[in-house]
């Protein structure tokens, strides 16, 4: 258990990482704060966006705080979100320890009040793509993207998992049958630590034994690093309607490497 413990804390540091990829964007980030909920949340709507032209949403769950914040995934997602025209939220979270925390339903409950708020009060101000919504997470993100995307299946149209944590008992049960009809992507990096590797195997079992649309990759050459182009470019594959251009992150070898191996139902 001790030993496990320390693989964890390592993989939750080495989840702090600076962000590498290019953040130079047109568009203005903004931290604001939820009224209801009195917590805070990145903005970035892209520079390309018109009213009456809705706006596919990507919503990104940081990890382990302080080790992985609301503002890195901000800079992780600026640029993708821009290049594809997609409005970015980043909320600060409370359920996503990966060193302690296993996906308490309380703290989930509360993410889940924040994302659905923030949602809510956004779809007055911009037109957002109701049929477009991407919700994603890195390292204990997991715990909040698996738990909000999955029991809201008619908000949320795909669930992208990027490295992260995974506790089956911290989901089963508490999402409809229609969830089942969402596709989910779990990856995880060649050299990610053994408790990433461990849990993220985990996620891809559970979810091929209760039968999801499952979309699996190992990401090669990597630690545990952020990786959102892989998470976009599935986002594109199973867009609603006619997608956007996929364009990797500049100098991205992407396309000649990725591959989804894929369990449909």
């Amino acid at each position: 258990m001790k030993r496990m413990l320390i693989v964890t804390v390592a993989a939750t540091l080495l989840g702090g990482c600076a962000v590498t990829q290019p953040a130079a964007t047109h568009s203005k980030l903004v931290l604001r704060t939820e009224p209801t909920t009195g917590r805070s949340y990145y903005l970035m709507v892209p520079h390309s966006y018109r009213p009456g032209k809705p706006a596919g949403v990507i919503i990104s769950c940081h990890g382990t705080i302080p080790f992985d914040t609301s503002v890195m995934h901000a800079g992780e997602w600026e640029w993708l979100a821009e290049a594809h025209g997609c409005i970015l939220i980043c909320p600060s979270m409370v359920g996503t320890d990966g060193i302690l925390g296993a996906g308490p339903s309380d703290r989930m409950l509360n993410d889940e009040k924040l994302i659905m708020s923030i949602l809510g009060q956004l779809s007055y101000l911009y037109d957002i793509d109701r049929n477009n919504i991407m919700i994603t997470g890195f390292s204990g993100g997991g715990f909040p993207a698996y738990f909000v995307g999955l029991r809201h299946p008619d908000v949320f149209s795909v669930v992208a998992a990027r490295n992260c944590n995974f506790n089956a008992d911290s989901i089963d049960g508490w999402y409809p049958p229609e969830a089942l009809n969402t596709p989910v992507l779990v990856y995880y990096s060649e050299h990610d630590p053994g408790a990433i590797k461990g849990q993220s195997q985990n996620a891809v079992e559970y979810f091929k034994r209760k039968g999801f649309k499952l979309a699996t990759a190992l990401v090669p050459d990597k630690g545990h690093e952020r990786t959102p182009e892989y998470a976009m470019k599935f986002f594109v594959e199973n867009w609603r309607g006619t997608p956007p251009i996929f364009k990797p992150l500049p100098k991205s070898e992407l396309p000649f490497r990725f591959r989804f191996h894929r369990t449909w139902r």
